[in-house]
């Protein structure tokens, strides 16, 4: 019988993870935009005027390795029944070339609902001037687990644009092709790794049907398509990227974004955005991109 993932403790909330200071060189720029086949030369030229731009969604790399609680010893029972569902990033100044930033996160909530227990990491980026540039907030539910206390949130999740009377069909769609090796290039040139996207023995021990694409090289995915569609390839404007995880996307095949509409609010456009897997499931809903608007 497989064992559950128990209990966690409401006093983990609170609590923060190592902080790690980057550089984002023209090998960092130049690499994540690699990593999505993003081929916007205003990642790649570094002969341009005020340097390259910077993808907004490097923000889930430099994430990714700022994520260890050292103080706390592993939790081995619920580690497997953690699942990515949603993230929120807010960009308040635009990264730049040559850039330090420095990522620390810290659990803010914790709560349960029917599938488990919902927890909030939010991940902050300031530069060396102390200034924030970016919050992330990380989203994951541990299906199975319980509390040993009540609901504790120390810091609330900001709500997201929404649309009412989302049209049924999209206004553009734009298909994007996941080759076999996607999960290894995205891995290498991201530096995110987890071997379920990587290895199939890992993946198929964990249940998967094979390996699956990242859930945050789907949201850059869709990023990138919508920087160009509707900022005119420019990085700089976004301020916002939410969406919500939910079915998977296998490699050698071919994912949707589609955009579903439109908003123009205080000098802000709001892009609402879906992806659907080649299966026609959606591996992202409920999706928001927000940028200036001009």
């Amino acid at each position: 019988m497989t064992q559950g993932p128990g209990e966690l403790d409401i006093n983990d909330v609170g609590g923060y993870t190592i902080a790690k200071s980057y550089t984002l060189d023209a090998r960092r720029i130049m690499a994540y935009a690699s990593s999505i086949n993003d081929t916007n030369e205003a990642y790649f030229d570094d002969t341009r005027e005020g340097g390259l731009n910077v993808h907004p969604a490097i923000c889930f790399s430099l994430q990714w390795n700022a994520r260890f609680r050292p103080d706390l010893p592993p939790n081995p029972r619920a580690a497997p029944f953690g699942v990515h569902a949603e993230t929120d990033l807010r960009i308040f100044k635009p990264f730049r070339q040559n850039q330090t930033v420095t990522v620390q996160g810290q659990l803010i909530s914790r709560r349960k609902i029917n599938p488990g227990v919902y927890s909030v990491d939010r991940f902050r980026m300031i530069d060396s001037q102390g200034e924030l540039l970016a919050e992330l907030d990380y989203n994951g539910i541990t299906r199975g687990a319980t509390l040993n206390g009540p609901d504790r949130e120390i810091e609330p999740s900001p709500i997201a644009p929404s649309m009412a009377n989302m049209p049924k069909d999209p206004v553009w769609t734009e298909q994007i092709y996941v080759p076999r090796h996607a999960g290894q290039q995205y891995t290498e040139c991201s530096y995110i790794f987890n071997p379920i996207h990587t290895e199939r023995s890992v993946a198929l021990a964990a249940g998967l049907p094979d390996i699956i694409l990242h859930g945050s090289a789907t949201k850059a995915h869709a990023l990138t398509a919508v920087i160009n569609r509707c900022f005119d390839g420019n990085a700089g404007r976004i301020t916002r990227l939410c969406g919500q995880l939910r079915a998977m996307i296998l490699m050698d095949t071919t994912i949707t974004v589609q955009c579903m509409g439109t908003k123009r609010e205080n000098g802000e456009l709001q892009v609402f955005y879906r992806v659907i897997n080649e299966n026609g499931e959606p591996a992202i809903a409920n999706g928001v991109i927000c940028g200036t608007a001009d």
